[in-house]
């Protein structure tokens, strides 16, 4: 469970790399939320992630949820 396998998975799935950490933190979200990702692997991400400066948005516009 590293940021690098993280991004490499995001890449396969988006096929392009994150452009931030907000974005790969919204990423695992997602995944965490459809069962791929486990409690434990969340946690880890989420909180080198949040390390990092990621930072989930005050809210979010209606275009924006359509794209999960």
């Amino acid at each position: 469970m590293s940021i690098q396998n993280l991004i490499h998975t995001f890449d396969q799935v988006k096929g392009r790399k994150p452009a931030t950490a907000d974005e790969l933190l919204d990423f695992i979200q997602v995944n965490y939320l459809q069962g791929s990702l486990s409690l434990n692997e969340y946690q880890v991400y989420f909180k080198e992630l949040h390390a990092q400066g990621a930072k989930k948005p005050e809210y979010f516009t209606h275009e924006e949820m359509k794209a999960f």
